[in-house]
């Protein structure tokens, strides 16, 4: 692997990946130890306390820290809480607080900053971890290095997931500005390993060491390089080359896994913990899409299968209702929709929804973002699929800010695919998507707009539940009438791996979910 003065030798071969800008940069650290790793597309926002976006995860998760984090198999370490404690009732966690932690800007870590980040971000804004707070009476501060998370009965999802604790924002920062509109969520400033130093939109984001990082030895690279490259081929040649250490899961493409997988010193990261799916968010606010036996046409009409084996071989395996597969909570009785286009057809004319002179129906508002190769080769699939039925497919890709803005928050859409974290439990990942009072003009919410009464009720039932089989036959209910009203589609589970090349780094991707990866732990290969 490259050290910092062989990168900038390649400067010139290599500018058509990254321009001279990169390496000249980089020939600027002479002697430094530099991670580069790669990403397909910019952030929106970075501010992983109220956005559950991938990019947004990747480059957050290095400036920002938890409470607690979570390894692949689920075990949770301490982070900026040394120790805590959940009372014999179920309903107190209590956190006790590493002492002398400091802020990127100097200003010290308290038990304010927890108060103020899980109770005002966290728990009102997050789409997905705020989920755990649905209980939550209040968030005390004890003394500046102890806070206490009060709910109003028992939470089993509580410590399943880091996300729900975390990452914890500066309070002098935040407290008493615009929470969407403020300047830091493009500049953060957190606790954790890396201080973000430098951001080119479109190009890549530095971030340099802490040195007052509250975990004695890490970092253990100096730099941390996120470069943004787009295009797919390039990120490969990149990694080939040398030029890039290590791929984020939604940067490595489905059909060079195998070939990765070959090379000397790779090591390709699965994670399954995290519960990835690809999923169809389908909008029931107007006609045909409002109709639950057109919802269940699509279901029929769109071959799972073939995309699996074809668009995502080796990775991917078949989700039947809103649960992952892997969830120790999966309901394993539920029926298929088969891939079936006549019955398709029966269901659409069932529906009123008849062809017409040209043979078509109606039309298929299709959004996705093209920096993901394999939601493009799913969408040609599903256009391919929906025309045989007589519905029109409209292709819309967008780039990522202008798919936030036109399908979750405008609804100008009938179906939005993108990868969905439905784990590590589904109080967190899956109730999001489903529940009534989660109706909101955000992205990664319940943007199908699915109303349930009873699914409410359920998801409210199951919560207090700190016995497992009690909670199972609640979420076995929960899944079989989300199954049959099918507000989303569950187009495929995957596990997708993070490359990195073990022969330059090693210790990286070892979390839960590897795009939630702060690279503390990574250290190079060779001292």
């Amino acid at each position: 692997m490259l050290d910092v003065t062989r990168r900038s030798a390649l400067g010139a071969l290599a500018g058509a990946l990254a321009g001279p800008s990169f390496f000249a940069k980089m020939a600027g650290a002479q002697g430094a130890k530099v991670l580069v790793a790669a990403l397909e597309e910019d952030p929106p926002i970075i501010n992983p306390a109220i956005s559950s976006a991938i990019s947004n995860y990747v480059v957050g998760t290095p400036v920002y820290s938890g409470l607690v984090w979570m390894d692949r198999p689920g075990q949770i370490y301490p982070d900026l809480a040394e120790s805590w404690d959940i009372s014999p009732d179920g309903r107190v966690y209590t956190f006790r607080l590493r002492k002398g932690v400091t802020y990127h800007d100097g200003a010290p870590f308290t038990a304010r900053d927890v108060q103020f980040s899980l109770g005002q971000l966290t728990a009102k804004i997050h789409p997905s971890a705020k989920g755990a707070y649905k209980a939550l009476d209040r968030i005390d501060v004890v003394d500046d290095y102890t806070v206490q998370v009060v709910m109003k009965q028992p939470t089993a999802a509580y410590l399943n997931v880091p996300t729900a604790l975390g990452p914890i924002l500066p309070r002098h920062l935040w407290e008493g500005t615009d929470i969407l509109k403020n300047p830091l969520n493009k500049r953060p400033v957190g606790t954790g390993p890396f201080k973000l130093v430098e951001y080119r939109p479109g190009d890549r984001f530095r971030l340099v060491r802490n040195e007052k990082y509250h975990i004695p030895g890490e970092p253990a690279f100096d730099e941390l390089v996120i470069r943004i490259i787009p295009d797919a081929a390039s990120r490969v040649a990149a990694f080939e080359k040398g030029d890039v250490d290590c791929l984020f899961p939604t940067a490595v493409p489905t059909t060079e896994i195998q070939r990765l997988k070959r090379m000397p010193g790779v090591a390709l990261k699965f994670a399954e913990l995290n519960g990835s799916c690809w999923v169809g968010n389908i909008n029931g606010r107007n006609e045909p899409y409002s109709d639950k036996r057109v919802r269940k046409a699509l279901a029929h009409a769109i071959d799972r299968a073939f995309i699996r084996e074809n668009v995502l071989p080796g990775i991917s395996w078949l989700q039947v209702g809103p649960l992952p597969p892997a969830s120790p909570l999966y309901n394993k009785t539920l029926k298929d929709y088969e891939f079936d286009p006549r019955k398709a057809m029966a269901l659409l004319d069932e529906a009123g929804f008849k062809p017409k002179a040209d043979g078509t129906r109606f039309d298929f508002r299709f959004l996705w973002t093209p920096a993901d190769i394999r939601i493009t080769k799913m969408g040609e699939v599903i256009a391919r699929n929906l025309s045989a039925v007589g519905i029109r497919p409209v292709l819309q890709p967008l780039e990522r800010g202008a798919l936030n803005q036109r399908g979750y928050i405008g609804s100008e859409y009938d179906m939005i695919i993108d990868s969905f974290a439905l784990g590590p439990d589904p109080d967190i990942g899956v109730e999001r998507l489903y529940r009534s009072d989660n109706i909101l003009p955000q992205p990664f919410v319940n943007n199908s707009a699915y109303k349930n009464p009873e699914v409410d009720r359920l998801f409210d039932d199951q919560r207090v539940q700190l016995e497992f089989a009690k909670r199972k036959e609640i979420y076995d209910k929960i899944q079989e009438i989300i199954w049959e009203d099918i507000p989303v589609f569950p187009v495929a589970a995957y596990s997708g791996p993070a490359a990195v090349n073990e022969s330059y780094a090693r210790g990286a991707f070892e979390t839960y979910n590897n795009n939630i990866e702060s690279f503390a732990k990574a250290k190079p290969a060779k001292a």
